[in-house]
């Protein structure tokens, strides 16, 4: 089975493609002996939809339960260096009342006997496998885990680029060494489009800081701009207190703010008008199996017709998509998986906030992302989606306050319950 793909169109056996429940992957891999020396191996998937559990030669390494999203594990003590090793992964794709989409599963009367059914009020197919890109890369034994970037502009001519640097999953504690490596410090620099550093500061006393970029281009929407979707690349290098360097990190940063009130939303503090589409996943063959080619094609399609925006409806997309929309100047809606939902009860609820836990987690610093949308045509007429979506959307702005939070609804607004938690309906 290719990966990545939707496992549901590759072959003509319809019982494929109509399969409800657990499908199994497994491949082999090398790993040198090179490999093998004070660093750290990880495995990563882009998506499986929807639930999976990993192996590594037999034995359990990761599992996740929510599709459309990310996930990771160190395997270093589990894999053999200079040898072949064993990857299993097995997937399910049941939807029931507490997963993210909602579904049920139904028995029917058929020609062969009674069947098993998927049953989900959503208007796309439920396609399944490892979507995206699978990934096997190493880290040094410290190393920066996570960065969290927000930007804010003065009268547009100077940048400001505030930053917040993890290391090892806490800030400022490496692994265990001996002697001890800490304490820890990070020298950041900006490089423009063509490559020449623009701005540059070291902080020894904290992993966070702001570095100020004068002259700045701030990163613009499509055909707001002569030069849309400008993008920085911000260097973090992680230094031990002896001036060893630790780790090096490179992200792609666009330098823009977000303004709203009840009538005015405001990029750059100037009003946009939001021009697009709800897109989907969605091809033959391939199903929401990831495609570079036909990533490129809608994007130039996009621009073709004149669009400046996108609602990644009814999930998030790949993240290859969202560094497309940030060099495209395309603005993006950024969706979670909560897509008709209408049985409210408190395992769905704690599901609902894990998985825009996880989307914020991978993709707040993206200039793009101008707006959450934390649910697509619930039933938010519903007595229960009142504290249900109070709880939810004052969790989503506690996550991330720098955007605005939004639904998608079909309700009439006298009897909707969610409207009065999103700040742009």
């Amino acid at each position: 089975m290719p990966v990545p793909s939707s496992y549901n169109d590759i072959s003509v056996d319809t019982k494929l493609r109509d399969h409800i429940g657990t499908v199994w992957y497994e491949t082999k891999f090398f790993i040198p002996h090179s490999w093998n020396m004070d660093q750290r191996i990880w495995l990563r998937f882009g998506s499986v939809h929807y639930a999976a559990i990993v192996w590594i030669n037999g034995e359990k390494v990761m599992s996740h339960s929510t599709g459309h999203l990310p996930f990771e594990s160190e395997i270093t003590n589990y894999v053999n260096f200079g040898a072949e090793n064993r990857l299993t992964l097995i997937c399910d794709n049941t939807l029931v009342n507490s997963t993210i989409p909602q579904g049920t599963i139904v028995e029917e009367e058929s020609d062969n006997g009674k069947v098993m059914i998927q049953r989900y009020t959503f208007d796309f197919f439920n396609y399944a496998g490892i979507h995206r890109t699978v990934h096997l890369y190493t880290t040094p034994a410290v190393y920066i885990e996570d960065i969290k970037v927000s930007t804010d502009l003065i009268d547009n001519h100077i940048g400001l680029v505030h930053y917040e640097v993890i290391v090892n999953g806490n800030e400022r504690k490496a692994v265990v060494y001996d002697p001890p490596i800490e304490p820890l410090y990070i020298h950041v620099q900006m490089r423009n489009k063509e490559g020449k550093i623009v701005a540059h500061s070291v902080s020894k006393t904290t992993l966070n800081g702001t570095i100020v970029i004068k002259d700045v281009m701030p990163w613009w929407p499509y055909l707001m701009n002569p030069e849309p979707g400008y993008l920085y690349t911000m260097e973090l290098y992680l230094h031990a207190v002896d001036e060893s360097l630790l780790d090096v990190y490179r992200l792609k940063v666009g330098i823009r703010t977000l303004k709203w009130n009840n009538s005015t939303f405001l990029l750059n503090d100037a009003p946009i008008y939001l021009r697009g589409f709800g897109r989907h996943e969605d091809s033959d063959i391939r199903g929401k199996g990831f495609d570079y080619a036909l990533l490129t094609r809608d994007f130039n399609l996009i621009k073709w017709i004149g669009a400046n925006a996108y609602r990644t409806s009814h999930y998030p997309y790949s993240e290859e998509s969202m560094q497309f929309a940030d060099e495209f100047g395309i603005m993006v809606i950024d969706e979670c998986a909560g897509v008709n939902t209408d049985i409210f009860e408190p395992l769905l609820l704690q599901n609902h906030k894990f998985s825009i836990e996880q989307l914020i987690h991978r993709d707040r610093n993206h200039a793009s992302v101008i707006m959450w949308s934390i649910a697509n045509e619930p039933r938010s007429g519903n007595a229960q989606a009142d504290k249900y979506f109070k709880i939810l959307s004052n969790y989503t702005k506690s996550l991330d306050p720098t955007r605005p939070i939004t639904a998608a609804l079909n309700i009439e607004a006298k009897k909707d319950k969610l409207v009065k938690f999103v700040l742009i309906p």
